[in-house]
C-alpha cells in the first residue's frame, strides 16, 4: 500500500488514498446512522461554527461562503503537507481521511447545521449529495502537493524531526498542477450544488 500513496502517478496515488477513505466512510457512516444519536456533531466542528446554521440571503452568497470555507480548508491540507512527513508519507494524507470520517458520522446522525428532514441511510443516494465530491477534491489536493515536505519525522514521543535534503522546492509538476486544478474546479461544482440544495431546502 505504500508504494501506491507515493507511486509516482497522481491517479495511483488518488486512487489508493481515496480507496482508504471510502472504506472508512463507509464503516463510519453505516456504525453512526444505526448506534449514534440524532444531531450529536452538531454545531461541534469548526466548519459548523464558520458556516453558521443559517443560509445566506442568495444562491450566489450561499456558494461563495462554502467555497471560501472549502479553499480554506484545501490550504490546510497543503501546509501539512509542506511541513511532515512520517516514511515518506505526508501529514497532509491524514486531513481528508479525517474529513472522510467526520462526514460519514454527520451523515449518519443528521449533524449537519442545516439538518435533512431524517438521517440518511447508507445508500448510494450519497452520490446524489455534494459532500463525497469535496471530500475526492481535498484528496486530490493532498495526493497533488505530496512531495513538497521540508521535514521527517523521527520519532513521535518525544517528537523530533529533521530536515528533507535536498529541500524541496515549493513547486509542482505539470501533472500535479492539473491535479490540484481538477480539485478546484471539483470544488467549484460541488459547492454550487451544495448552495443550491441548501437554499431549496
Amino acid at each position: 500500500m505504500k508504494g501506491l500513496l507515493i507511486h509516482e502517478k497522481l491517479y495511483v496515488r488518488f486512487l489508493a488514498l481515496f480507496g482508504i477513505g471510502a472504506v472508512l466512510f463507509m464503516l463510519m457512516w453505516t456504525l453512526s446512522y444505526f448506534f449514534l444519536p440524532e444531531g450529536v456533531m452538531r454545531g461541534r466542528t469548526g466548519s459548523a461554527i464558520l458556516a453558521g446554521d443559517e443560509a445566506a440571503g442568495s444562491f450566489i452568497a450561499e456558494w461563495l461562503r462554502i467555497l471560501a470555507l472549502n479553499l480554506m480548508a484545501g490550504s490546510l491540507i497543503v501546509l501539512a503537507n509542506r511541513i511532515y512527513r512520517y516514511k515518506g508519507f505526508p501529514l497532509g494524507y491524514i486531513v481528508p481521511l479525517v474529513w472522510l470520517t467526520m462526514y460519514a458520522i454527520c451523515l449518519g446522525t443528521n449533524s449537519f447545521s442545516i439538518p435533512l428532514a431524517e438521517r440518511m441511510a447508507p445508500s448510494l443516494a450519497v452520490f446524489g449529495r455534494s459532500g463525497l465530491y469535496e471530500m475526492a477534491a481535498f484528496t486530490l489536493v493532498a495526493v497533488a502537493t505530496y512531495s513538497i515536505n521540508l521535514n521527517e519525522v523521527t520519532r513521535f514521543i518525544p517528537p523530533t524531526y529533521e530536515p528533507v535534503n535536498p529541500k524541496p522546492k515549493f513547486s509542482l509538476t505539470v501533472e500535479q498542477w492539473i491535479g490540484f486544478g481538477l480539485a478546484i474546479a471539483v470544488l467549484l461544482a460541488a459547492n454550487a450544488k451544495e448552495a443550491y440544495m441548501i437554499m431549496t431546502l
